[in-house]
């Protein structure tokens, strides 16, 4: 083969993966792609308009971007991660389903980080010394000495914990609390940031005159933010000291905060998200408004935000509350679009809710 073919074959694929004319003129290649991007290469190209099988979609939805986050950290890219942190930790948006972009990229540092292992510790060290401090790598820190806080106290009561497993934890506490405060004023401003200080105030008994302040200021910055009320309201419960009525409470300000553009609707959201996921109690023996929790569950349906899931969790704060009418109603709505006509196992939900005895 000829010199010149070589030439214009090299040419050909370089300038397949630049676009022609900036390799024409010379300018640098496209941004870094995300792993996920599986868009076609002429996508990329100088003038394309990202529409249509063109347009970006990182994160479409909570649970797929926290997957995606996941795979950024244990596979770090500290660019593509910088990226990340701003499109989802700085961001403002919510997802349909009222999640805030910010509490994917939360959950997935919260939930990796907490538990990491010697090689995580070495992505911060390094993710703080590529990007310097300025995004979310101070929470990262902060989370790395919370999860070390907590495998020293273990799960267990607190009967179960030894001495020097009480001094690890409240030292560690203290630590994450300092590097907290040491953070930008950009991350100080996130829910994330609200939240971690949340849960070490309830931890550390001489925070205790902190908790009201930050919750108050945390749900004045993100009112529909269902973590902080959440984290404020659990240890709120019986098992950390605390009393129903307080969680109560927790929740009346929720609502207040919200109902102007969401009626009652955050009261119950704030109780399901608590007696379905973190409280191993029964909302019948809370202080609960029943009344009000149901107004709350019309006014969440009137708005357009249930899905079958929504349905089905307050069908069972319906059937703890022994409520049958209630229950019955919630799961017919649930199975109205419910798509899946597979068999199921007993349901005691169900059965309470459809009995006729």
């Amino acid at each position: 083969m000829s010199k010149t073919f070589w030439v214009l074959l090299i040419f050909v694929v370089v300038a397949g993966s630049v676009g022609v004319d900036a390799f024409a003129q010379g300018t640098a290649p496209a941004a870094k792609r995300y792993p996920w991007d599986s868009r076609q290469p002429k996508c990329f190209l100088p003038g394309v308009v990202p529409v249509g099988q063109c347009k970006a979609n990182d994160w479409p939805d909570y649970g797929e971007s926290k997957r995606h986050v996941d795979h950024l950290l244990f596979d770090p890219d500290f660019d593509l991660l910088e990226r990340a942190e701003n499109e989802l930790g700085f961001s403002e948006k919510q997802f349909p389903s009222g999640y805030y972009y910010f509490d994917a990229w939360f959950f997935s540092l919260d939930t990796i980080l907490t538990r990491a292992d010697a090689n995580l510790y070495q992505v911060v060290d390094r993710w703080a010394k590529a990007k310097g401090e300025g995004g979310y790598v101070k929470l990262a820190e902060a989370l790395l000495r919370y999860g070390e806080a907590w495998r020293a106290r273990g799960p267990g009561f607190s009967n179960t914990v030894t001495p020097e497993g009480w001094n690890i934890y409240q030292r560690k506490l203290r630590e994450a609390d300092q590097i907290l405060d040491s953070a930008s004023d950009r991350l100080k401003r996130t829910g994330p940031w609200y939240v971690m200080k949340l849960r070490i105030a309830h931890e550390l008994p001489e925070l205790e005159g902190s908790r009201e302040n930050l919750l108050q200021a945390g749900s004045d910055l993100w009112p529909e933010y269902t973590k902080i009320y959440a984290t404020a309201g659990e240890f709120s419960l019986p098992k950390w000291g605390g009393t129903y009525q307080e969680v109560d409470r927790i929740a009346r300000m929720a609502l207040e905060k919200t109902k102007a553009k969401w009626g009652a609707s955050w009261y119950a959201i704030v109780y399901q998200q608590l007696f379905n996921f973190q409280c191993n109690c029964t909302i019948a023996d809370s202080a609960v408004d029943w009344d009000l929790m149901k107004r709350a569950f019309r006014d969440y349906e009137a708005r357009g935000r249930a899905n079958e899931g929504v349905y089905r969790a307050y069908a069972g704060l319906a059937c703890k509350m022994r409520d049958r009418a209630e229950t019955r109603r919630l799961l017919e709505q649930a199975d109205k679009l419910n798509t899946d006509r597979s068999p199921a196992p007993p349901d005691p939900c169900r059965e309470f809710a459809f009995s006729t005895t």
